[in-house]
């Protein structure tokens, strides 16, 4: 995948830093992909899971747990056109799942972008921990 513009690179930063964190954050993963036809980049940000290495939780993937400040989102785009909640999965294959989405311009871009609750399945852990020395290794 070719790395992102840097207008949009900055923008994801821009809202991965309204994430605010209850435990100790894993690693943001970023998705984006553009829609040539519609002239629109779709962005979906995460929180990546944890692996849980060793005692009774082992092979565990854990969630990691965060706020978001969903106010201040709207204040990075110059205009916003929508502004959602999907409070549950929809579907049984649902990627997505529990989200916030937010359909907007930014430096004169269509974006449409999606917070969502837990990392999609098809990533891998962001981070491993070892339960017996609570050593926390970051892997992406």
């Amino acid at each position: 995948m070719p790395a992102p513009p840097t207008w949009l690179n900055t923008m994801a930063n821009h809202v991965a830093s309204l994430m605010y964190d209850v435990d100790v954050l894993s690693p943001i993963g970023c998705h984006f992909f553009h829609h040539l036809s519609r002239d629109e980049w779709e962005v979906t940000l995460f929180a990546s899971n944890t692996e849980i290495v060793g005692g009774e939780w082992d092979g565990v993937l854990a969630p990691s747990k965060f706020c978001f400040d969903i106010l201040k989102l709207g204040e990075i785009f110059q205009e916003v056109r929508a502004l959602f909640w999907q409070a549950l999965p929809v579907d049984f294959d649902d990627q997505l799942g529990s989200h916030v989405s937010i359909e907007a311009t930014y430096e004169g871009h269509q974006v449409w972008v999606r917070i969502l609750a837990e990392s999609p399945e098809e990533f891998e852990p962001g981070r491993r921990i070892q339960t017996y020395d609570f050593n926390l290794k970051e892997i992406w």
